[in-house]
């Protein structure tokens, strides 16, 4: 049997590995499938010009609606938050861009009609950072701080 060395630590019986390791052939049942899903090609990946034109028609209407909604509403930012978890973010990435840009240049630094209730401002991290968006917690510590001293105070007195 020949051995082949795996490291340059000393010699010894634990730094030898065989070079050809031998297994007992093992014997599997056949699969009820056969090889019926190893040839299957599906004609899902292709989509009639009526199929085509209806999705078209439906990326419009989500376009317009996003553009319909008010950049300072929380509508805006849940409506692309549903987006992205239905996965087909990608096809609306200039619109959500658009908006996540105007979101850390503008938004953040104002105060807005966008509030910082607890909700809208963990969205709004969560939006930033799906995207890449370098945000500081303490960029928003100030208003989730706001939100708690208001809250503990509502359910105190």
């Amino acid at each position: 049997m020949a051995y082949q060395q795996a490291s340059a630590a000393p010699l010894s019986s634990k730094n030898y590995i065989p070079s050809e390791i031998f297994r007992r052939p093992v014997t599997y049942h056949p699969t009820i499938w056969g090889d019926q899903f190893l040839t299957y090609t599906s004609d899902l990946m292709e989509i009639s010009f009526h199929e085509r034109e209806q999705l078209e028609k439906q990326k419009e209407e989500v376009r317009k609606l996003l553009d319909a909604t008010g950049d300072d509403s929380v509508q805006k930012m849940e409506l692309i938050d549903a987006i992205q978890r239905l996965g087909v973010g990608y096809h609306f990435e200039k619109e959500i861009d658009k908006y996540l840009q105007y979101i850390l240049y503008e938004q953040i630094d104002s105060t807005g009609e966008l509030g910082n209730d607890l909700h809208t401002v963990a969205l709004r991290f969560l939006l930033l950072r799906q995207h890449g968006y370098y945000i500081s917690s303490g960029k928003l510590q100030s208003s989730l701080l706001l939100n708690l001293i208001f809250l503990s105070s509502k359910n105190w007195h």
